[in-house]
């Protein structure tokens, strides 16, 4: 007997392919990509959030952390709020190995080929306060404000541990306006930009498989990467038992922001 959850999520894709189907000419182009790429590329659910969220919020410039499938459902989406609205959107879509960068650019079809901007980018470790991650080395400074995250790899080179993936946060901390994000399976990334941003902002899906990162800026990071001490943990502290600690910023100090090179 299937179980509850994989009921739940099979029930979700087949929603999300219902959802994708409304829109013609993206479902044709949809399955045509995947007939033809090696990438295995994203689910039917993350690809209608994708396109469900651009059309929505409508957001200029977006950063793709992973080049593939989603670029397509992402340039679609831009070209249709064009067409709404009359302002070009673009997404800078970085990618770490040239292999899958240049299948992406060459199964994209050239209508999208104006809101696409594909970038080949070593990685590299960076750190905020006690978190360590990996980000692209080489990300355009621009003003994001929307991230889907789909990669690097985010294993550490310093020691072959798992981290998490930093670009978000390396985006948001040199950010004047508000940012976005959705994230793809990384559940340590979610997990980090909880304990920095908290659950009000950040949640995670189980049933999409999917981290939601509602419109945050530099200020919503708190201060914890000041001096870690006891009254960053004070609202874990239980009297009895064993306290389950987490993360709560410090108040009465301004953040220090600890860039890798």
């Amino acid at each position: 007997m299937i179980s509850p959850a994989k009921a739940l999520r099979k029930y979700r894709i087949y929603r999300a392919k219902q959802f994708l189907r409304k829109t013609p000419d993206l479902w044709n182009e949809l399955h045509l990509y995947l007939q033809r790429t090696e990438s295995t590329g994203c689910s039917y659910v993350d690809y209608a959030e994708l396109y469900r969220l651009i059309r929505k919020n409508k957001p200029t410039e977006i950063l793709e952390c992973g080049t593939g499938v989603s670029t397509l459902v992402i340039a679609r989406a831009l070209m249709e709020n064009e067409e709404k609205t009359g302002v070009r959107g673009r997404v800078t879509s970085m990618e770490e190995h040239s292999r899958w960068l240049q299948m992406s650019r060459d199964l994209l079809p050239i209508r999208y080929a104006p809101y696409v901007e594909f970038v080949l980018s070593d990685t590299m470790e960076d750190r905020y306060s006690l978190f360590r991650g990996m980000r692209y080395a080489s990300l355009p400074e621009r003003g994001y404000d929307f991230v889907f995250v789909d990669g690097p790899s985010y294993v550490s080179p310093s020691d072959g541990g798992a981290t998490f993936d930093f670009d978000f946060l390396h985006v948001l901390r040199g950010s004047k306006s508000l940012v976005s994000a959705l994230v793809d399976k990384r559940v340590s990334t979610v997990f980090v930009l909880q304990q920095l941003l908290g659950t009000r902002k950040v949640y995670y899906s189980s049933i999409n498989g999917l981290g939601y990162v509602a419109p945050s800026s530099m200020e919503d990071l708190g201060n914890i990467a000041t001096s870690i001490s006891s009254e960053n943990f004070s609202g874990s502290f239980s009297w009895l038992g064993n306290s389950r600690l987490h993360i709560t910023a410090n108040t009465n100090q301004r953040p220090q922001v600890l860039t890798g090179r």
